[in-house]
């Protein structure tokens, strides 16, 4: 038993860790802004959030694709295939896309580079660069929006620099040579780039949720509520997307192992890791919604103190944050699946939580149920997903390919 709970702890800590300091980005850009610009800049910030996301999904395609494949091949003891395949490797609003777009290269490679220097056996590494780049931009955000008086481009221009200095401690794994992957010159190969890309659709598409959510919430709220409800969800979405981080980062975290045992075709560890991937979602998911149940208003007043928006967010948030506790088991069942060769399962789940189930339950219980349904909607779309997932999970039957 240790030597299953060892390397379950030291894969899923740092991922988990990994994903949230990199959520944090966005997060400590919604706190500083919110405190020291205001709660129309908050609002600002949150619709450049479906662009910022959009390219995050793009990102997730090449590494977590690269990686299910990378992770097999190395259970196989493949070391060869798996160095090969990871060489394939509003005014306001319109301000801070411009500067946060500006780096978006670095924050592709920190990405990329994270999910790799994990499979490559350094997941405490992955999870040093990601805290470092979060630090980083912690302190400019503080810099460039209060002493410096920058706003919302002062806080574009921290997230960017933050991902710049994950970048170097991330490269610091290759060229030190500390694992069997490598950066070198290679001939790329379309047969292999093809692979890549179909194992990455599920996570990619996993990632579109964020940006999906946020551009309907954004639309129905405008109509319903106005700017103080596009501000309140700005709130919530920041907070989704911490709480997005810790439960997606036990899967992550999982997504190695499972790979590893598939390629040693350990069917028996396989299912051992899935039914702990869901005991701790589980356990993580309700121990969240019981803390934002009871801390509504402290949480809310950390991004911004206006009344009304302390008011309208604090009163809709236990609502919102209920989507976490089926969420934590979708997510648990869309990695498992794509982990273990099951790519088209795993996509199926992603499209009916991202896409199309949310969005429609977004557009639609309002028309039914009352404007303040819009916040149940989610947990909806989770409930739906779970059950399409559990279906799924039976019929495509585990197979060694």
């Amino acid at each position: 038993m240790q030597s299953k709970t060892r390397p379950l702890a030291a894969y899923i800590l740092p991922a988990m860790g990994g994903l949230f300091v990199t959520y944090l980005y966005n997060a400590a850009d919604g706190i500083f802004v919110g405190q020291g610009v205001g709660a129309a800049a908050l609002g600002a910030v949150n619709i450049g959030v479906p662009f910022i996301t959009f390219v995050v999904a793009a990102a997730a395609l090449f590494p977590m694709g690269g990686a299910a494949v990378c992770a097999v091949r190395m259970g196989r003891a493949d070391t060869d295939g798996a160095k090969k395949l990871s060489m394939h490797m509003r005014a306001m609003a319109g301000e801070y896309l411009f500067y946060y777009s500006a780096f978006s290269v670095p924050m592709l490679m920190s990405t990329c580079l994270s999910v790799f220097v994990r499979n490559d056996g350094a997941p405490t590494l992955a999870f040093l660069g990601m805290c470092t780049g979060a630090v980083m931009n912690i302190f400019l955000d503080w810099l460039f929006i209060f002493p410096l008086k920058m706003g919302v481009i002062g806080a574009a221009v921290a997230s960017g620099l933050g991902q710049i200095s994950s970048v170097l401690i991330l490269l610091s794994h290759f060229i030190r040579k500390k694992g069997k992957l490598q950066i070198r010159i290679f001939k790329p190969e379309l047969s292999l780039i093809h692979k890549i890309c179909i194992r990455g659709v599920p996570e990619a598409v996993t990632q579109l949720t964020t940006p999906v959510t946020a551009l309907c919430y954004n639309l129905m709220l405008s109509r319903l509520s106005g700017d103080i409800g596009v501000a309140a969800f700005s709130v919530l979405s920041f907070i989704y997307s911490l709480a997005n981080a810790i439960l997606s980062g036990t899967a992550q975290g999982l997504q190695p192992l499972w790979g590893y045992c598939y390629g040693r075709q350990d069917t028996k560890e396989i299912h051992w890791y899935f039914r702990c991937g869901i005991g701790i979602n589980g356990v993580l998911s309700l121990l969240m919604y019981a803390a934002l149940y009871m801390y509504a208003v402290p949480v809310i007043g950390i991004f911004n103190r206006d009344a009304e928006l302390v008011r309208t967010a604090s009163a809709a948030l236990p609502l919102f944050s209920l989507q976490f506790i089926p969420m934590a088991l979708n997510l648990i069942y869309t990695a498992f699946l794509f982990s273990t060769k099951r790519t088209k399962a795993a996509a199926h789940i992603a499209v009916s939580r991202g896409v199309v189930v949310k969005a429609l339950a977004i557009c639609c219980f309002p028309l039914f149920s009352g404007s303040n349904a819009i916040w149940l909607a989610p947990f909806a779309a989770e409930l739906i997903t779970l059950a399409y997932a559990v279906r799924l999970k039976r019929s495509a039957g585990l197979r060694y390919m």
